[in-house]
């Protein structure tokens, strides 16, 4: 009778024992994982030195703004003009109009090129803030 009492006991308490190894552990959820953002890269620069090909169309080349940026085949290049804080897009499918001439952007491997258009006359102006930005 001792023998099966100590037995009992002995099992009973590797019982509590076993089942309080077995606690519910909170664990915490496993995060998503979202492919990360496209970082934008912005420059700015300001167009000063312009040439004229003869035919009334100012250049000013902004030579290799992008060659030190890592540009991948499904970057977009945007180059906007910058007057009283309001930016505007002249690398858009069509030209703008700015003080009465039409003016755009046209982007190389490494170039940026502004082009304005004045035929009757000298520019309207001598610099022009630009801010290029990859996507």
């Amino acid at each position: 009778m001792k023998r099966t009492l100590s037995t009992m006991l002995i099992a009973g308490a590797l019982i509590i024992a076993g089942l309080n190894a077995c606690t519910k552990q909170d664990y915490a959820p496993v995060p998503s994982t979202q492919p990360p953002t496209a970082e934008q890269a912005k420059l700015n620069t300001v167009a000063a030195s312009w040439v004229n090909d003869g035919t009334g169309i100012y250049r000013s080349t902004l030579a290799n703004i992008l060659s030190n940026l890592s540009i991948a085949h499904s970057s977009s290049v945007s180059v906007y003009m910058q007057e009283n804080g309001t930016s505007t897009l002249i690398s858009g499918p069509a030209s703008v109009t700015y003080k009465n001439h039409p003016i755009w952007a046209t982007i190389t491997r490494n170039d940026v090129v502004i082009n304005y258009s004045s035929p009757e006359g000298p520019m309207p102006f001598q610099i022009l803030h630009i801010e290029v930005v990859i996507n």
